[in-house]
């Protein structure tokens, strides 16, 4: 019985865990950047800004998905930069609240049209940028 239920919730969390990977957002795989719904943005090689980081240079693959209708996005790049080498960043942009944004955060004053077309014009964003080694899964 109790072999049981082990296998049962390994089972369960495997199913999860497979179910919920992001993977389907990598910018490694034009075939989903190319054919997802939510994606408003794919640059597969170019040079590319990351917000806090303007002045570096980022040479790869970007990828910008809109994360349902609150006008909130996420932004993945891969590739390299002169300060990083060969790296990953992954880039969360929320509308700002009242001007302000979190600790960690950075706030960047309407970023339609500099920063992408698919921004509402006149609002504001709060974005956070994490860094990620080549090769691992988002």
């Amino acid at each position: 019985m109790k072999i049981k239920i082990l296998m049962g919730i390994i089972s369960v969390f495997c199913l999860l865990t497979l179910s919920a990977s992001p993977a389907e957002a990598s910018p490694e795989n034009e075939n989903k950047a190319v054919n997802n719904p939510q994606v408003v943005a794919y640059h597969p090689e170019g040079v590319h800004a990351v917000v806090g980081e303007e002045g570096d240079t980022h040479t790869g693959s970007d990828l910008v998905m809109q994360a349902g209708e609150g006008g909130v996005f996420q932004q993945w790049f891969l590739g390299e930069s002169e300060s990083e080498g060969s790296h990953g960043e992954h880039s969360v942009w929320v509308p700002a609240t009242n001007g302000e944004c979190a600790n960690g955060w950075v706030y960047v004053t309407e970023p339609y049209p500099e920063w992408g077309d698919y921004f509402p014009a006149g609002v504001d964003y709060c974005v956070h940028t994490n860094d990620y080694a080549l090769g691992n899964s988002f």
